[in-house]
């Protein structure tokens, strides 16, 4: 036999010759699925969401106390001389008083001129 769709001998089964047994091609298995753990979910990442949640509404709860409850101050004017005002200054900061501005200040013409300070202080009130 010739022509374009012949075999050549050389792979033609012989009937004399017995063919090896042919065996069913099995697909592999597929890996087993990966288990989920079932082992219980202790320790701290159990509680963590809540503990977050817990801190995030104190702090809201101390930003809303702290913008509504800010503190008042009282202010007071004092003038004194060269000669007292370490004193007089210690005397105040001793009271809580701060001094938020303190600038030069004369009295009077010629020689009876008067020089002394003008000090602003404050202090925060007591209470609510």
């Amino acid at each position: 036999m010739t022509g374009r769709h012949t075999v050549p001998t050389a792979q033609m089964p012989n009937e004399t010759t017995s063919a090896a047994p042919v065996t069913p091609q099995t697909t592999p298995e597929p890996p087993p699925a990966r288990q989920e753990s079932t082992r219980p979910d202790t320790g701290f990442l159990k509680y963590l969401p809540r503990t977050l949640m817990a801190t995030n509404v104190i702090l809201l709860v101390l930003l809303a106390f702290q913008l509504t409850h800010r503190p008042k101050y009282e202010y007071m004017t004092t003038a004194p001389s060269d000669y007292t005002f370490n004193e007089e200054m210690n005397r105040l900061g001793a009271k809580g008083w701060k001094t938020e501005s303190c600038r030069r200040a004369t009295s009077g013409s010629g020689y009876s001129t008067i020089a002394s300070y003008e000090c602003i202080m404050s202090r925060p009130k007591l209470g609510w």
